[in-house]
Parts: C-alpha cells; sequence; structure tokens
C-alpha cells in the first residue's frame, strides 16, 4: 500500500502493484456484497468507468481517493451494514454537524443495545439470530463516533416524535434504559441536543419520514441528506432538495418542545413506565 501521503506513479513497479491487489480487493469485496461498479461509483463520488479503472489496477489514485476505497472495504468487511448504507457512514464518519429527525424510533446513534436489538429485529423479520447480532454489533460499532478525536465529534440536534417515548419495543426495562440514556446523555454531552415533537404539535411536519441532514465546515463541502424509509435508504447533494430538508427541519425544530421541556416530558415518561 503506497504512503497516503504520496500519488502513486503509474510508472512505479511496486506502486502498480499496490494499485492492482487494491482493485482486486475491490473487485472482490463488490462482488461479494452484490455491488455494482454504478452504486460503488456512487460512494466513491466518482464515474463508473474510473471503478473499472481502478479494479484494473490502471487508475492513478490520488491520496484521498486510496483513502475513500480503503474506507469503502473497511464498511463493506463490517457484517451488519446494508451496501446502500456504506455512503451514509461515509457521511457520518465526516460530518460535523447532523441534523436528525425521527418519527417513531430513537435514532441509531443514540440507541442502547437492548432497544436497538428490538428494532432491527422488526425491521428485518425472518432473519436468524446470528445475523441480528451482527446488526446489532454493527450499529453500536457506529457509536464510536462520539470517542473520536480527529474531527472531533459532531453536532447533533435530534428531533424525536413524542411516539418514540410511548411505542413499546421490547419489554418495558429496554424502554426505562432507552428513555433513561436520552435523558443523560441531554443532560451530560453539549454536543447533542432532544427536541421532542410532541402529539399536539399543530404543525403537520411531525408527519415526515425520518432524514438527517449533513454539514461539514469548515471543509467547503456541501451539505448532504440522507432520507430513510421501510426498504432501505438514499443520500442526495441535490441542492433544492438538500435546502428544501433544512427547511423542514427548522419548522420541526420550532414545532418541538425546548431540550428543557422535552428532558421533563422525557423523565415524566421514564416515570409512566416505571
Amino acid at each position: 500500500m503506497p504512503a497516503r501521503n504520496t500519488v502513486p506513479a503509474e510508472g512505479s513497479g511496486a506502486d502498480a502493484a499496490a494499485l492492482e491487489a487494491l482493485g482486486q480487493r475491490l473487485r472482490e469485496t463488490r462482488r461479494a456484497r452484490g455491488m455494482t461498479q454504478a452504486s460503488v461509483a456512487e460512494v466513491l463520488n466518482c464515474d463508473h468507468t474510473a471503478v473499472s479503472r481502478i479494479e484494473s489496477g490502471k487508475y492513478p489514485l490520488t491520496p484521498q481517493m486510496i483513502r475513500a476505497v480503503e474506507r469503502l472495504l473497511s464498511f463493506a468487511a463490517s457484517d451488519g451494514y446494508e451496501t446502500w448504507f456504506i455512503s451514509y457512514l461515509e457521511i457520518e464518519r465526516s460530518a460535523t454537524v447532523l441534523r436528525t429527525w425521527e418519527p417513531v424510533t430513537v435514532p441509531g446513534l443514540l440507541q442502547t443495545e437492548g432497544y436497538a436489538r428490538q428494532v432491527l429485529k422488526g425491521a428485518n423479520p425472518g432473519q436468524g439470530a446470528a445475523d441480528i447480532d451482527q446488526r446489532v454489533a454493527a450499529r453500536m460499532a457506529r457509536q464510536q463516533i462520539w470517542e473520536r478525536a480527529d474531527p472531533a465529534p459532531p453536532m447533533m440536534p435530534a428531533i424525536i416524535g413524542e411516539a418514540v417515548l410511548r411505542r413499546r419495543l421490547g419489554g418495558a426495562d429496554v424502554m426505562l434504559q432507552q428513555l433513561e440514556r436520552l435523558v443523560a446523555v441531554a443532560e451530560s454531552e453539549p454536543r447533542i441536543t432532544v427536541q421532542v415533537l410532541p402529539f399536539g404539535s399543530p404543525g403537520c411536519a411531525g408527519t415526515l419520514a425520518p432524514f438527517v441532514v449533513a454539514s461539514f465546515a469548515p471543509d467547503p463541502r456541501p451539505d448532504v441528506a440522507y432520507l430513510d424509509n421501510a426498504l432501505d435508504g438514499a443520500t442526495t447533494e441535490r441542492r433544492d432538495q438538500v435546502t428544501r430538508l433544512a427547511l423542514l427541519y427548522d419548522a420541526l425544530a420550532r414545532d418541538a418542545l425546548s431540550p428543557d421541556d422535552s428532558a421533563e416530558l422525557i423523565t415524566k415518561v421514564v416515570r409512566e413506565w416505571t
């Protein structure tokens, strides 16, 4: 593997061998995960013809592209990640702000293991225990984002629907642990804020499906949005779509309870679950 602060030279035998080995790993991993060259190109933000050249070891990769390929391979090798989710993992790893809306479940980055297990079992009917274990482990591994040093952990202003607090997932003990964690995180982690959109909110924004708007400042990279649904998710960099979602997030934030009032409501519901 060439040094990450240098650009491999096409004429260097050692560098050419490293590029060929990297390309072979990418091709094998892509096929094993059922990904097309087009889907890999979307993750790497390049043309599908470039993916073909990378796999053949004939593309003079920049250090930035090498890191992107290595991260993709790392994600793909992690059990429990769906192929369509890889592009969002890359966003999550580098974002400085993650504005998050979740109407019916706690955001994945704030879930307890027991709660995550119930969510993933419900979303993957018919899957065996080993598969669910892998998915839970992968979700918990994502939470290492809060321990990272460079860049610093992201700011995460999260808005959740009141249904999140009252929808029973697992036993009462699972809900208690999850809601207690929400309260603890909101009190102890200044980078995370939690607002609850109450049932009595007069607006209709609370009917929206989950989404995240990611920002990367001071990096000049434009904001990116992630949209979720029952089967898979998708990322978009289209300015009109990202802008619209940012405006929708602002509308949700205006209708939601303040962080302090949200913590009070969550604490009240914890007592109800008890």
